[in-house]
């Protein structure tokens, strides 16, 4: 098969589905609280249509032009025209116009021919309320329809700045031609390999106790015998990040990607239906290909031991270790692996979203240490 790139339409179904991912369970580590409060922020950015976060836009653009089908980064991003941008509360203005605009059919209308709009928006947003109407108007015409023209040329795409584009470009001209990391992502060249297999943007389903899953990999290669039968799997996976690429190891504790890694190990196995026997032998190290955003051109790429992998399914426990620069003991907190936290989403679902699990189960004093939390 050689390349193998999933098309867009199978990706959209991807995102559709009501299936859990590692994203959502990583949510449950605060708690069930953490869970809902997640939800109901994701929930009001989609009802409101807020902006995506500057670093979710790089990355995302970043995996598109690389992993994903050709042209697709073209259907799904706009790259601004605009020199300079309104200000916050200016854009807040022109997208409450534009949302009305949209909803009544007249995205043709130009924005100084909505001043009934402009001035509903402005009094919702209370802008500028000790002016005159007609001023606050006249203010918001000469500052957003330069943006709402730029709105128009891009509805229904994800909006970034030329100077993001810029950096978008250049992360990924980096990535492809850094010795490091060039291998991973030159087509034509995986294209012609026998016995080798490149799936790019995988998208995997699985059942895990009952429970509909599933998981998206950036890059699979999968190594054949001359029968086709698979001798080994390599599962990558692409990460941008702010800072030195060598502090990629902050980001692995702060994100929980030992999680995203053994979730991904685990679908992989099920996908490809890999024997538990044959698991360790097959399934190679985890790795992450890893650039920064704002130090372009030193990609490193990271492989997690099998420990890790281990930690990121069964969690740990609370305990002490030995720092090495010195005799002191430090302690580290309870950790859960993603077998945890879908037991407790099994929970969820049978007994209903509104205890969390720790209440419910609290009939004795909860013990508590002041280093190691609650024990």
């Amino acid at each position: 098969m050689g390349l193998i790139i999933t098309p867009q339409v199978e990706i959209d179904k991807y995102f559709a589905s009501p299936a859990i991912n590692q994203s959502t369970l990583k949510e449950l580590q605060g708690g069930l609280d953490s869970l809902m409060i997640s939800i109901a922020k994701r929930n009001k950015q989609e009802e409101e249509n807020g902006p995506t976060p500057d670093y979710f836009l790089i990355g995302g653009a970043v995996d598109c032009i690389l992993t994903g089908e050709e042209g697709v980064f073209e259907d799904k991003y706009y790259v601004s025209q605009l020199d300079k941008k309104p200000t916050e509360v200016e854009m807040k203005i022109v997208d409450y116009v534009f949302v009305l605009a949209e909803a009544e059919g007249s995205l043709n209308l130009n924005f100084e021919d909505c001043e009934e709009w402009i001035l509903e928006a402005a009094n919702a947003m209370e802008w500028q309320m000790r002016w005159k109407a007609e001023t606050r108007v006249a203010k918001l015409i000469e500052a957003g329809v330069a943006y709402f023209e730029d709105k128009k040329r891009a509805f229904g795409k994800e909006i970034i700045s030329a100077d993001m584009y810029d950096n978008i470009q250049n992360i990924v001209t980096s990535l492809k031609t850094n010795f490091r990391t060039a291998k991973y992502f030159n087509r034509e060249e995986q294209a012609e390999i026998e016995n080798i297999d490149f799936y790019y943007q995988l998208p995997m389903y699985f059942t895990y106790r009952g429970i509909e899953c599933k998981a998206l990999m950036d890059l699979v290669i999968v190594f054949k015998d001359s029968s086709g039968n698979i001798v080994k799997i390599q599962p990558i996976d692409l990460k941008t990040m702010n800072g030195n690429t060598l502090q990629f190891i902050s980001k692995i504790r702060m994100h929980r990607y030992d999680i995203q890694a053994s979730w991904y190990s685990y679908a992989l196995c099920e996908y490809f239906d890999i024997p538990v026997t044959n698991r360790d032998e097959i399934l190679q190290p985890f790795q992450f290909i890893v650039e920064s955003t704002t130090n372009i051109g030193t990609p490193l790429v990271f492989e997690l031991t099998h420990s890790s992998l281990y930690h990121g399914a069964n969690g740990s426990p609370a305990g002490t270790f030995k720092a090495s620069d010195s005799d002191r003991t430090l302690f580290y907190p309870a950790q859960k692996g993603w077998k945890q936290l879908i037991t407790e989403y099994v929970h969820y679902q049978k007994q209903g979203f509104h205890t969390d699990i720790q209440i419910e189960d609290s009939v004795e004093p909860i013990r508590i240490d002041y280093l190691k939390g609650i024990l």
